[in-house]
């Protein structure tokens, strides 16, 4: 219920709300039919997974951007695309902060994401904020959608075809877009890296991986935990010199 409302209530009149239910029996369906005459469309049907119900939104969208909310995910207020879209965007990707709701209700913010970020050496240890990047509709329709072959991290896989290997322009938007709320498929680290292992796999065959980008991400990985240690390490010495004082 927090999906629908948060979205039926915003102030920003130019959305075409699509709902695609996978069957589901947990009284979904009743809720859909109860404001289904404020959505441009919905259906509910058995499908093969969460990648195949956003692909069928896709096919059915007719705006300019999209965005992916799923279950359990809600807008952060009732003003926030107004806020977006009080002006034109250019970008392919529009990337707002995502706020993360843990299961004792406790929220954080995604990390703030700079531009010189977009490489393949973020991608290998990072992703994008889904719920909260507005996708061009005309950038999903060229890269065919979302990639079913992998079914927990085919959004990983859009974004790195997309921003990497197709340079596709992105803007960092500054507002808050979305809660997500823990759990949900991607949730499950083993079957993402499972997913991601097997597109770099491909990467690698096809040469648009590099050996370079692994070295570069592993340097990164090092000198921040050597810069880590070095910061605790002068903690430790100032406390032992301070009880050396009143000893």
């Amino acid at each position: 219920m927090k999906t629908v409302s948060s979205v039926l209530c915003q102030t920003y009149n130019n959305i075409e709300y699509i709902i695609i239910d996978g069957g589901s029996t947990d009284g979904s369906q009743e809720l859909i039919e109860k404001y289904q005459e404020k959505l441009a469309y919905w259906c509910s049907e058995k499908d093969n997974g969460i990648y195949d119900a956003m692909n069928k939104g896709l096919a059915k969208a007719k705006g300019e951007y999209c965005l992916f909310l799923n279950a359990g995910d809600y807008l952060k207020d009732r003003h926030v695309l107004s806020d977006v879209f009080v002006k034109k965007h250019d970008a392919d990707l529009l990337i707002g902060r995502q706020l993360h709701v843990d299961e004792k209700g406790r929220t954080s913010k995604s990390p703030k994401l700079h531009y010189e970020d977009f490489s393949m050496s973020f991608f290998l240890s990072s992703t994008l904020p889904h719920q909260s990047t507005f996708i061009r509709r005309s950038l999903l329709i060229d890269l065919g959608g979302y990639d079913e072959e992998y079914k927990v991290s085919a959004d990983w896989v859009f974004w790195v075809k997309a921003v990497v290997l197709y340079g596709r322009p992105v803007e960092l938007i500054p507002q808050s877009v979305s809660y997500m709320e823990a759990g949900g498929v991607s949730s499950n680290m083993d079957k993402c890296h499972a997913d991601m292992s097997k597109y770099l796999e491909k990467l690698f065959v096809q040469k648009k991986l590099k050996w370079d980008d692994i070295f570069e991400l592993a340097l990164k990985a090092r000198i921040q935990d050597f810069c880590s240690r070095s910061v605790l390490m002068r903690f430790i010495n100032r406390m032992l010199l301070k009880i050396g004082k009143h000893i």
